[in-house]
């Protein structure tokens, strides 16, 4: 454990950055960044070219954080914390839609379906969160980023944004759930012993209890979902969608009312954004967006607490189902990855994003086995942005793009 995870000294070394952000970095970068040409993108405003620095070292996966810890701790899929207007629930686990290779996994990584938060957000004050659908109405199924190790789902952080900022702009949609799953824990020692450290597959457990509460506790069909999934979240969506057309038999059998057809699941909105979509190397190396697009807040994911998660997550599958486990890294280079029967998609990623190669690669495989355009695959590259952009305060004009086009995409099925 590094010496600044300990108190007192971690509050030092924080108060310490803190002072030399505010006081010195800030300002540096504020005057070096003062002529456009200077920025690291010709749209770039003043506040965005000292904000995205300033991220880069405060983010959860920054040199900051890897010293010290997660500098914002945030809620766990233990509890729930509550707070004004929160409208949260336990969803229960249901072994039943556990099939397939996902339970073979499942029990060599001794994990568990169990009871985890699940937190609504409503379009308006007046919306009843755990009502019946009323005819028409569309419900978002939201998987959060952090790399599979941090944030939270919890409304009042960071990523319940991308909630609120979706059902201004999905048509018909009144409500989104957000999924509080198991986060895999990196530490030297488990900081849960009784629990281990929550290796795959343990959050697409949590991700199917999720899907299962809007099916037979609220009564959505299925075509009325939309899935939106957030970096490592878009992996988790991916490897739900999986999941879903490995076992369409069995979930027929299951779920007779939600899966008509024994073939075919049916027809839903998956949503991609930033995605995380391959946890190996196979997209390393010098020419890389990895290596190109080192404006981006999100540090180089070959090192640090990002390179951490990599070799976690897999559990005891190994680093190497890093690159050959289509549920882990469905953009690996070494993997031949099918995607034939999974739901129409839209994938969005910003030009500056580390990630920008990986998801090109998932692009090039979803449009090769689904077709591009309304009923295949949607993308949309938004100009100088950087990773997970429509979580910051930057209005840039891309932002709203993206979000305008996601909607009229998903409003195509209401013609």
């Amino acid at each position: 454990m590094h010496e600044w995870r300990t108190e007192p000294w971690r509050t030092i070394y924080l108060a310490y950055q803190g002072l030399f952000t505010v006081f010195v970095h800030a300002p540096w970068l504020a005057i070096t960044n003062l002529p456009r040409s200077r920025r690291p993108h010709p749209s770039w405003s003043l506040f965005k070219s000292v904000f995205v620095p300033i991220l880069r070292l405060w983010s959860e996966f920054g040199p900051i954080a890897e010293k010290t810890g997660n500098v914002i701790n945030c809620p766990t899929h233990r509890a729930i914390l509550p707070g004004r207007g929160v409208h949260a629930l336990w969803l229960k686990p249901n072994p039943a839609l556990i099939l397939g290779r996902v339970r073979d996994w499942a029990v060599q990584a001794g994990v568990q379906p169990t009871r985890i938060p699940a937190y609504w957000q409503t379009a308006t004050p007046d919306v009843d969160p755990h009502a019946p659908p009323i005819p028409g109405e569309r419900v978002i199924l939201f998987f959060h980023g952090g790399g599979f190790i941090s944030l939270s789902a919890h409304p009042n952080f960071l990523m319940g944004k991308h909630s609120r900022l979706h059902l201004r702009h999905v048509p018909h949609a009144r409500r989104a759930l957000a999924v509080e799953y198991r986060l895999t824990d990196v530490s030297p020692k488990p900081m849960h012993p009784d629990e281990g450290r929550n290796p795959f597959p343990a959050a697409l457990l949590d991700a199917i209890a999720g899907l299962d509460y809007l099916l037979n506790d609220v009564g959505f069909a299925m075509e009325d979902i939309v899935v939106i999934g957030d970096s490592a979240g878009a992996n988790l969506a991916l490897a739900l969608a999986r999941h879903l057309v490995e076992n369409v038999k069995e979930l027929h059998g299951r779920l007779p009312a939600k899966f008509p057809s024994p073939t075919v699941v049916p027809r839903y909105h998956l949503v991609l954004l930033s995605a995380w979509v391959d946890l190996g190397t196979s997209h390393a190396g010098p020419e890389s967006s990895s290596a190109r697009h080192t404006d981006c807040y999100l540090v180089d994911h070959f090192q640090g607490p990002l390179w951490a998660a990599s070799g976690v997550y897999p559990g005891p599958l190994g680093l190497e189902a890093t690159s050959t486990n289509e549920y882990i890294s469905p953009s690996s280079k070494h993997v031949a990855t099918s995607f034939r029967g999974f739901p129409r998609t839209f994938i969005e990623v910003g030009d500056m994003d580390r990630f920008y190669d990986m998801v090109n690669t998932l692009k090039e495989r979803m449009v090769r086995d689904l077709g591009e355009g309304e009923d295949g695959v949607m993308y949309f590259e938004a100009k100088g942005a950087v990773h997970d952009h429509l979580l910051f305060p930057f209005d840039d004009p891309e932002d709203k793009a993206v979000l305008v086009a996601i909607g009229e995409w998903i409003g195509e099925d209401d013609k």
